[in-house]
């Protein structure tokens, strides 16, 4: 009667996590009040969720976090599971005694597989568990009888989010990758330290080249959070939450240029990209390269190359914008959300998105784009008038002293590119001549 009642328990438990679990992931955080809950059922979670806290931050914390973000590792996890309902089950499984029955099903199943005649299918289910597997043989080597492959007391739980329990053959891979999931992230939590808070978002002149600190959330273009919408129930649309994360909200036509770069995180960026690369040319030391490919609509541009040319007029290839943007973000320690796969594929989609961005910078006259000769690509800088703009009153503190620390980001990234990738040319041809 008291198993009964503790596994009743628990699966009340783990479908009022789920709910919770839903909502933090449709809008990328929770306020405290909700987060406390989660954390009461799964502790290990209170180092993988960025704490988000109202007022300054100087020194010592002070006050009380208002609100949790996404981190980037519980995006990461996301990104290698195959839906939701895996990713929910796997930071419930952060919870030992919700994980336990998991773990002897997986003992079961290398134990029937080591049974058959075919070893490499015990190999394939070994492979499949990764880093789990670590528990896995933990399990068979204190648990001298074979567990039961039966039905757990979050059976109904994995029927709501999967469309199976875990118990089922067919569920057997989804098995292996929300303990894999689990014990990546398990390692995690042991061996950091909670993140450090980061302040509510300011949507102010005053504090917003701040709002790009490290641990951030930028969400992705409206276009391809629409995609991801597609993918989901529409009881459950995604809306990122303007308070936590940087995400674009709509601005009228007479918006003044801080009112748009406060509700438009990706023309602050772009903006700043150009007045950086404005800034370099002006050195006369080499600088950054915008150019359209040929054939391409200036005005939506599928795609925009990146190059840094170098004091000599030699010029080395970064790759699109779309790849210098997530290197960019990487370096700042900003993750995008929901998330974007590292394929070619995701790459691309983020070209075509940020099409639209650079359609309306050139029509508010941020950028300009250049024609070239007949068969060169054309370039895009920043606009003269934005320029005389960012060195007078009221953007000059913004684009000043306000947002160095991107600024420098964005330049000695540019340049560590450009130096590696000569010296790996250089390299492949000091081998190429040695082969001849």
């Amino acid at each position: 009667m008291v198993a009964v009642d503790k596994d009743c328990n628990m699966a009340s438990h783990a479908q009022g996590c789920c709910q919770l679990l839903s909502q933090l992931w449709f809008s990328g955080g929770l306020a405290a009040s909700k987060t406390a809950v989660l954390l009461a059922a799964i502790p290990a979670l209170e180092k993988l969720l960025q704490p988000i806290v109202a007022g300054n931050i100087e020194g010592d914390l002070k006050g009380e976090s208002n609100a949790y973000c996404l981190s980037e590792p519980l995006l990461n996890t996301y990104s290698e599971l195959s839906q939701l309902g895996e990713w929910q089950l796997a930071l419930l499984g952060l919870n030992p005694e919700v994980r336990a029955h998991w773990l002897n099903l997986a003992t079961a199943r290398c134990r029937e597989a080591g049974a058959m005649s075919d070893p490499q299918v015990l190999v394939k289910l070994i492979q499949q568990l990764g880093s789990a597997s670590d528990w896995v043989l933990v399990q068979l080597e204190n648990t001298p009888v074979t567990p039961q492959i039966t039905a757990g007391p979050l059976a109904q739980t994995e029927r709501d989010l999967l469309g199976h329990s875990l118990n089922d053959n067919a569920a057997i891979p989804a098995l292996c990758r929300i303990l894999r999931a689990c014990f990546t992230l398990h390692a995690l939590s042991e061996q950091t330290q909670a993140l450090t808070p980061i302040q509510l978002i300011d949507n102010t002149a005053k504090q917003l080249a701040s709002n790009w600190c490290r641990g951030r959330l930028l969400a992705l273009p409206e276009s391809l959070l629409s995609e991801f919408n597609l993918k989901q129930p529409i009881k459950s649309p995604l809306k990122p939450h303007a308070d936590w994360l940087l995400v674009s909200q709509p601005v009228n036509t007479e918006a003044t240029y801080i009112q748009h770069f406060a509700q438009q995180p990706w023309w602050f960026l772009l903006s700043l990209l150009s007045f950086v690369q404005d800034a370099w040319a002006a050195e006369n030391r080499g600088g950054l390269l915008l150019t359209l490919p040929v054939g391409q609509n200036a005005f939506a541009p599928s795609q925009i190359n990146v190059a840094v040319q170098g004091i000599e007029g030699d010029e080395v290839n970064l790759g699109s914008l779309a790849d210098l943007l997530v290197q960019l973000l990487s370096e700042l320690n900003i993750a995008l959300y929901p998330a974007l796969t590292n394929s070619a594929e995701g790459t691309q989609q983020l070209n075509r998105a940020l099409s639209s961005f650079i359609t309306e910078l050139l029509a508010k006259k941020i950028w300009q784009f250049t024609e070239a000769g007949r068969g060169e690509p054309g370039h895009y800088r920043i606009h003269p008038e934005f320029s005389d703009a960012c060195y007078s009153l009221p953007l000059a503190p913004l684009f000043g002293y306000k947002s160095q620390h991107l600024q420098q980001t964005i330049k000695q990234l540019a340049q560590a590119s450009y130096t590696n990738k000569k010296n790996a040319r250089a390299g492949n041809r000091i081998n190429l001549e040695g082969f001849l």
